[in-house]
């Protein structure tokens, strides 16, 4: 007798569909909760990375003020281009220093080495003994502060570690975190420590000079002089070689003192 299919009854068709739907439901729920999960885990992630990536207030609009030198390690710009004198200061002359952004009383100081980005930061940080130096000038001569900026590893004793992982030129107006839409390289001889630069205007074309000194080996020194050329700073031509460092001057040599207040 063929098996009864009256009311109430499932048959066995019918159940195996019913078991195959709630599974494709299962999988299609995991499937939303592990998005949702995904999603927000990189929300997350990327809302603890962007402040290191930099995100701070971009430069404004507002056209060049005169830059000046209110001492041997202390310039005035508008860095920001926002219409307000910043302060650029390396009290140690020791190419690590900072700029002061002023604005409507407020002061925010960023440092030369919080510059070197997220990635540089991360990659520098499985290498020992690296160093940021960085040097602000007008190389291309637009009336606007620029930074070069390097990012190298020192020597292991007489012996160069050729471990450069930033050398590079940001062209002004710049952001509150010393970063740029416009960058160059700054092309260099070798990748060897750089243990000071600063800026000079000796020709005075209103177009800065990169001062450059840069490890020779065998605890030498040597100097090297960049200029503004196809789109970032080539760096050449040996000035001195010695192992006493040479004095480093901020801003007077490149931009006229600053008037009395």
């Amino acid at each position: 007798m063929p098996p009864f299919d009256g009311p109430g009854r499932v048959t066995l068709r019918e159940e195996i569909l019913s078991l195959r739907e709630r599974q494709r439901r299962r999988r299609r729920s995991r499937r939303r909760r592990f998005a949702t999960g995904a999603g927000a885990g990189l929300a997350v992630l990327a809302g603890g990375l962007w402040p290191l990536l930099g995100a701070g207030p971009q430069p404004g609009g507002h056209a060049p003020l005169p830059i000046c030198a209110a001492d041997s390690t202390t310039l005035r710009a508008d860095v920001d281009a926002d219409g307000h004198l910043d302060e650029i200061r390396d009290q140690n002359r020791n190419a690590s220093g900072s700029v002061v952004f002023r604005k409507d009383g407020d002061r925010t100081t960023v440092g030369v080495g919080d510059a070197r980005g997220f990635w540089p930061k991360l990659r520098g940080a499985l290498k020992e003994d690296m160093a940021t130096r960085g040097a602000f000038g007008d190389f291309d001569g637009d009336g606007y502060l620029d930074l070069a900026l390097f990012y190298s590893q020192d020597d292991e004793g007489d012996s160069p570690r050729d471990s450069m992982l930033v050398h590079e030129v940001r062209y002004g107006p710049l952001a509150r975190d010393l970063s740029s839409d416009r960058t160059g390289t700054i092309r260099t001889g070798s990748p060897a420590f750089v243990s000071g630069v600063w800026v000079t205007d000796s020709d005075h074309d209103g177009r800065s000079e990169l001062q450059v000194l840069q490890s020779g080996g065998d605890g030498m020194i040597a100097r090297h002089i960049g200029r503004q050329d196809d789109g970032g700073v080539s760096v050449g031509g040996e000035e001195f070689r010695g192992s006493d460092r040479p004095e480093t001057e901020l801003g007077r040599l490149a931009f006229r003192a600053c008037a009395a207040r």
